[in-house]
């Protein structure tokens, strides 16, 4: 337990370090001093609290030497130069991770990799390749050379640079072996798995080597939302299961203790090489490694000191990975698992029998643990975690093992491979079809405070609850009495004003929407979601508004933003929902908001397209196609995109911004009558409108997003007649908030958050 400050220490080092570069002489002095007082401390006394501090202090210190110097070897002159250009840059570099394709299809990647040209000058920084390429010829370790434009990320991103390459990625020089055996062994693994029926077969890979390839949208949305995700993200069990097979078949022909040690040492560095070298694998893989040595002394080891070391070494080594969020869950995770595991199944089995106690302890001390992190990454929880978790245990392990022996075997003995690969198939799909059933469930997720504050007080909330489980005389003392009524009343509060709406409104909310309308205030923001496919289209004003929607209708992942034009209620959101965009199409850049806009969304690592009228494609089961503007010189409301979308047999036509006198040269390209079945209304509902237009498309149902008692008068009441007159029944989101849209047997059936009667516009 005690080695657990200087972890801690070391952790909150390397945020302060990373996040305040500009003190880089400040982190650089006090670092000097902390080294100072820990040699006192440690000649004036050998143990005890000052001892532990001096250690403490020595861990921040190193981690904040190696973040101090990291930062600037990131951002040399060449990198620097490059990206104020804004023009195209010769690259060299080498593939660090596995290649994941976009949405843009198949030859379309994105992929971790460490630098070591620009322009002819040797560097050696982190980057994130975006390009074309053969995915499966992108083997970690081979050297590719690429041109493309620049563009620097924030200092606390993994990466200190994402490349837009132009053409293709050329692969320029092939990777060591070892690292090519691997790649070819996950390569024949995972195309063996493509042959195995649904979801289990999209999963096994996952499982066995942490290969997530072909999981896909839905099912990866499933995995979070039933908290089974980390099934697929390789870690400590895994570690612990391979070094333990290797240990037993060594023991079995009577190897000695150094032998055995140095077999499994050897086994771990090939499964690590196999899996590739992600946070949770390295931290699983110093801690196992740890553990071997510890037993060349014949000493016992200890999960939490082994646990403490291995942050310590992996933040001084890389202090990057103090951001890094599966880090931290993996790092929570473990720590949960070793503090909370014993006394949560002790307070438990007061209740309940012991066996049933610890199979409920395991993954409820995970998800204490992890808890705090998760509602960074999405300000809800998940109700039914703890369950599926318990459904998937006894499935994991075995999916886990057989599917690796399978990858092993899969170059040697293909039919031996085979028969094992459809084993391990039973257990995935078993773990998939958990995650899907919980994940539909009726509030699968309830909604919490969002950001730092959020984390904090759940927490702190945790801390508390856990205190008074494992504590008793905490439970008769008056102070913990108070505090325990203040918790209570809190909890009360929060249930009754957020939790209980929420989850009431989850309850009745319609899962198989295709068109969502966001309640962002005076703005548009509307989703289109089909087959696995999601389209959003303008952000609203407010960063955290449009944010809070996604995560209300489970939108992890956008796969098309369409900004129609730059003004801040359509696209001041950016920001809120950048991590999320896979890819963007936007109007030609005029402006200091459109610079903005898109610089956000490139830094985010979206692949941004000016696009005009004629560019369609499909996402998901959305066929789409941008019919409006027909030149680039059309900025601004004139200029809006608008997009023309076909989900099955409806028709969805999103107007933007356009006036009436662009919205008859619209009309002028549009077939007979009846061209629509849903249409946004363009600019909120102004006055300035083509009634011929609305006659034309012919809808059945008008979207209006407007914000309540806007300032403008919108929707105008002439707008709202031309509406009816031309037979649609308007839904506005600021008399309806959230809007959503389903169809069932042939006919729309529409689910708003607020109740309000259908006559007059509503």
């Amino acid at each position: 337990m005690r080695l657990l400050a200087p972890a801690a220490f070391a952790w909150i080092a390397a945020l302060l370090a990373i996040g305040l570069q500009a003190a880089f002489t400040t982190w650089a002095v006090c670092a000097s001093v902390a080294c100072l007082i820990t040699v006192w401390c440690v000649v004036r006394h050998r143990g005890g609290p000052a001892a532990l501090l001096a250690v403490s202090l020595a861990a921040a210190a190193f981690v904040s030497f190696s973040a101090s110097l990291g930062a600037e070897q990131r951002r040399p002159d060449a990198i620097i130069d490059a990206a104020a250009r804004d023009a195209a840059t010769d690259i060299v570099a080498t593939i660090d991770g596995l290649a994941q394709t976009t949405d843009r299809g198949p030859a379309h990647v994105r992929v971790k990799a460490t630098a070591t040209e620009v322009d002819g000058v040797a560097v050696r920084i982190p980057v994130t390749l975006f390009g074309s390429a053969d995915r499966d010829k992108l083997a970690i370790g081979s050297s590719v050379t690429a041109t493309g434009q620049i563009i620097l990320t924030g200092p606390t991103d993994d990466s200190s640079a994402l490349v837009f390459v132009d053409e293709r990625l050329t692969v320029s020089a092939a990777p060591p072996w070892y690292l090519a055996w691997a790649h070819d062994m996950r390569r024949n693994f995972v195309d063996l798995c493509s042959s195995l029926p649904g979801a289990g077969g999209r999963l096994l890979p996952g499982l066995a080597v942490g290969d997530t390839s072909a999981v896909g949208v839905e099912l990866d949305a499933a995995m979070k939302t039933s908290s089974l995700s980390h099934l697929t993200a390789v870690s400590g069990a895994n570690c612990a299961i391979v070094v333990a097979f290797g240990i037993m078949l060594l023991a079995r022909f009577g190897a000695g203790r150094l032998l055995r040690v140095t077999a499994a040492l050897v086994v771990l560095a090939a499964f690590v090489i196999l899996v590739t070298p992600q946070s949770s694998v390295i931290r699983a893989s110093i801690m196992v490694s740890l553990a071997l040595i510890v037993q060349l002394t014949g000493r016992p080891s200890g999960g939490v000191p082994a646990l403490a070391a291995s942050v310590v070494l992996m933040l001084a080594i890389d202090p990057w990975f103090a951001y890094d969020a599966g880090f931290a869950l993996s790092v929570l995770a473990t720590a949960g698992l070793l503090l909370l595991t014993r006394p949560l199944a002790t307070a438990l089995s007061r209740v309940l029998p012991s066996g049933i106690s610890m199979v409920i302890a395991v993954p409820l001390a995970a998800q204490l643990a992890c808890q705090p992190i998760l509602i960074l990454l999405s300000s809800s929880i998940s109700l039914y975690g703890v369950a599926a978790n318990i459904l998937a245990a006894p499935a994991a392990p075995l999916a886990t093992v057989v599917g690796l022996l399978a990858c092993v075997v899969t170059p040697v003995v293909p039919v031996v491979a085979t028969m094992l690969a459809w084993i391990a198939y039973l257990p995935a799909a078993w773990i998939a079809g958990v995650a899907t059933v919980t994940s539909a469930l009726p509030a699968a997720t309830i909604p919490w405070i969002p950001g730092v504050l959020g984390a904090l007080l759940l927490a702190g909330a945790t801390c508390l609850a856990c205190t008074f489980a494992f504590v008793p005389r905490w439970r008769t003392h008056l102070v913990g009495r108070s505090i325990l009524a203040c918790l209570c009343v809190c909890i009360g509060i929060y249930g009754g004003t957020v939790a209980a709406p929420a989850l009431s409104t989850s309850l009745h909310r319609p899962r198989d929407w295709i068109v969502a309308a966001c309640d962002i205030g005076q703005g548009d923001a509307v989703l289109l979601r089909a087959g696995g496919g999601v389209i959003l289209v303008d952000t609203g004003p407010d960063p955290k508004l449009v944010s809070a929607c996604l995560d209300t209708l489970g939108i992890e992942r956008i796969d098309l933003l369409v900004l129609t034009h730059y003004d801040a209620d359509h696209a001041g959101g950016v920001r809120g929902i950048a991590e999320r965009t896979e890819r963007a199409f936007v109007q030609a850049v005029h402006d200091e908001a459109g610079e903005r806009a898109t610089q956000e969304l490139r830094a985010a690592g979206a692949h941004v397209e000016i696009v005009t009228a004629g560019v369609s494609g499909t996402v998901g089961n959305i066929d789409y196609s941008v019919i409006w503007p027909e030149s680039r010189e059309l900025t601004g409301n004139a200029g809006s995109l608008v997009l023309d979308a076909a989900i099955d047999s409806v028709d969805i036509i999103l107007l933007g911004d356009l006036g009436e006198d662009e919205q008859r040269a619209v009309l002028s390209g549009m077939p007979a009558t009846g061209y629509a079945d849903i249409v946004k209304v363009a600019h909120h509902g102004s006055p300035d409108q083509s009634a011929e237009l609305y006659r034309q498309l012919g809808a059945t149902l008008a979207v209006i997003s407007v914000g309540a008692d806007n300032t403008y008068g919108h929707p105008d009441e002439k707008t709202l007649d031309e509406l009816t007159a031309a037979g649609s029944r308007t839904l506005r989101t600021d008399l309806r908030g959230m809007i959503l849209i389903s169809t069932r047997n042939g006919d729309f059936e529409v689910w708003s958050q607020k109740s309000v009667g259908d006559s007059g516009g509503g």
